[in-house]
């Protein structure tokens, strides 16, 4: 009997041994691997755009995704597994090796193929005429950019020097701009190794625009300038400062042209011949796919209420404001510049400071060191999350159901690593349709956020929205052409932009990437924090709070919008009364009026006191003038409405 129990115990033993092994205790252990990247004629390759993806034993789902940062690149991997190690350089990929990981440090060479030379030739419709200074953006197949310039007087761009495709799926996109006027993709570009090649692009539009081009003058935003104003011309400038053409305003208030060669230029109206500062001047591009242009008087004081009286203002929403400002960090991501993520994030989250933080999904969760800040924090409510899609390709190059199913994936990423659920969405490369505004309603998505695309126009709706849009409208940072890199921007620049931003819609979105707040060093972003470019950032939100700007997430932009409606003209009829360009009465018509309409909406105070007089005080105009000069706030301007109402000065 005792020997039975014995080999009973024996068995038991066998049978746990058989499912946990013995070494199973130390398979998490860590050990070095050695990753180095050659050519295939020998030399070390350049690691700038390189990604290794790391596959462990034989599962087919990576458990890294790391940019190269040295070459070679030595990386701390869980020992006693097989790992396959794949390499992509400017997106395309270039070879594989394989390591079995039980040693203290084991090394892999992968040799990639060579680069290869390309450069591009953009011609006009005819394809003859080259176009000078269009911007071609080239893209891998998963949407990453990674070369922009633009083309000189032959329409030739410099020769990039990028990877060669070597897979059959593997190729290159170009995109050809002039100005922000997208004019062409060229798709399917293949490029062998060592090898150069020129690709010439010919884009839709003519070297000659023979439409006729209308300029129109409005003094005010819907009033067109009257027949006694038309001692006026308008001046056709080119990008570098050469007079194309003059034309004279006519009396409906309309300047033509004709037979104008494509391309940016600026419109500079002259008051006998000499430029009017009144009007400020406007940067166009004609190409033919748009012919008329407005120009709007910038200080005409109009006749108020009658400047818009003919106006039916359900057709003309009026710009509601929340006076705030919501700052988007993009891009965030495992082991890729995580300390300078790190110190992003800590800039808002160590002072309370409301943050928006846009993460790629299946790029996220594995690097502890970055993930733990971010799950940390958003458990403390210091920061809200948003889903930045799964990759970095567009959700427009999918079906409807695809972009159901990507948006589920990064929503059930999101609540495995940080644990909970988005309801903000910033889509990969702001390329979104109507098919991606529906999936984002149907998975109860609040907020969609992306740059302001071409063609769109305010107002950008604060309330009454199933789905809210708030685009990028400043930045802290800004592509360089010349270094091909990301690089910070002084806070006064974005700072500008802001104040600008909050003018035109009502509240402005700062977006940052972490290249911005990275020390470059021979050209590539280091993992190495830019202080002089954090301090720049921590100057930014000292000056949007000692102004009174409020700072949310854009979860709460609409949420924090107020009851006040100032349209920007606004401002400028508040300076023309401080100076006396316009009566008391006029001004007091003026508010009256748009109060009545709706289209500036005052709080009701909870007290209605008896007017002692019909005078306005003078601190109330000084008000005015200071307000227009920016310096107080809306608030500040709208207690001054407020007593004038509460005091039946105002009444309506």
């Amino acid at each position: 009997m005792k020997n039975a129990n014995i080999v009973k115990i024996g068995m038991i033993i066998l049978v746990v041994s058989l499912i946990i092994p013995v070494n199973s205790v130390y398979s998490q252990e860590s050990r070095t691997v050695q990753v180095e990247v050659k050519y295939t004629n020998g030399d070390i390759a350049d690691f700038y755009g390189m990604t290794l993806v790391i596959y462990q034993d034989y599962n087919n789902v990576p458990i890294m995704k790391k940019e190269m940062e040295n070459n070679p690149e030595f990386i701390s991997l869980p020992k006693d597994h097989r790992y396959k190690i794949e390499v992509y350089a400017n997106g395309m990929y270039g070879d594989v090796g394989y390591v079995n990981l039980k040693n203290d440090q084991e090394k892999t060479n992968i040799n990639i193929p060579l680069s290869g030379g390309l450069q591009f030739n953009v011609f006009y419709k005819d394809g003859q005429t080259p176009i000078k200074g269009a911007t071609v953006s080239i893209k891998s197949n998963d949407g990453t950019q990674w070369r922009l310039g633009k083309t000189n007087d032959q329409g030739d761009t410099i020769r990039y020097w990028i990877q060669s495709t070597t897979k059959n799926n593997d190729y290159y996109i170009a995109d050809v701009y002039l100005g922000e006027i997208h004019l062409t993709t060229l798709t399917q570009i293949k490029l062998f190794p060592g090898l150069t090649k020129d690709q010439k692009i010919i884009v839709p539009i003519p070297a000659i625009v023979e439409d006729l081009i209308t300029v129109s003058l409005y003094k005010t935003e819907f009033e067109k300038i009257t027949k006694h104003e038309v001692n006026l011309s308008i001046l056709l400038k080119d990008s570098v400062g050469n007079i194309i053409k003059e034309s004279q305003v006519n009396s409906r208030g309309e300047a033509y042209f004709s037979s104008i060669p494509s391309k940016e230029y600026s419109l500079i109206i002259l008051k006998n011949g000499v430029a009017d500062a009144s009007w400020q001047e406007k940067k166009v591009v004609i190409t033919g796919q748009e012919n008329t242009f407005k120009m709007i008087k910038t200080n005409e004081p109009p006749t108020i209420p009658d400047a818009i009286k003919d106006t039916k203002v359900e057709n003309n929403r009026p710009i509601s404001s929340c006076n705030c400002v919501a700052f988007r960090f993009d891009d965030v991501q495992d082991y890729w510049l995580n300390d300078v993520q790190i110190a992003y994030v800590n800039t808002f989250a160590d002072k309370n400071i409301p943050l928006t933080v846009g993460i790629i999904t299946d790029s996220f969760g594995n690097d502890q060191k970055i993930t733990n800040v971010i799950k940390d924090a958003t458990s403390k409510n210091k920061l809200e999350i948003a889903s930045q899609g799964v990759g970095n390709k567009p959700y427009t190059d999918f079906s409807k159901q695809e972009q159901d199913d990507l948006l589920k994936q990064s929503i059930v990423e999101i609540q495995n690593s940080v644990g909970i659920r988005p309801h903000i969405f910033v889509p990969p490369q702001n390329k979104y349709n109507d098919d991606t505004k529906q999936v984002l309603i149907e998975n109860k998505f609040t907020h969609l956020s992306s740059n302001i695309l071409l063609g769109e126009s305010p107002p950008f709706p604060l309330k009454g929205e199933t789905l809210y849009k708030f685009p990028e409208t400043a930045t802290t940072g800004k592509y360089s052409l010349e270094q091909n890199l990301f690089i910070g921007l002084p806070s006064n620049v974005t700072y500008s932009d802001t104040i600008n931003s909050l003018k035109k819609y009502g509240f402005a979105v700062i977006t940052s990437h972490p290249q911005e707040f990275s020390i470059i060093q021979n050209g590539t972003y280091t993992n190495q924090i830019n202080k002089e470019q954090i301090i720049e950032l921590g100057s930014l939100i000292q000056k949007l709070q000692s102004d009174g700007i409020k700072i949310v997430s854009i979860g709460k932009i609409n949420l924090d919008s107020t009851t006040v409606v100032i349209p920007q003209w606004i401002k400028n009829n508040a300076g023309w009364w401080a100076e006396d360009q316009i009566d008391d009465a006029s001004f007091v018509q003026g508010i009256q009026y748009l109060i009545q309409k709706e289209i500036m909406k005052i709080p009701k105070a909870n007290n209605t006191q008896n007017a002692e007089n019909k005078d306005i005080p003078q601190w109330i105009k000084n008000n005015a003038g200071w307000w227009a000069k920016g310096q107080i706030t809306d608030s500040d301007f709208v207690r001054g409405i407020e007593y004038l109402v509460n005091h039946k000065i105002i009444t309506y």
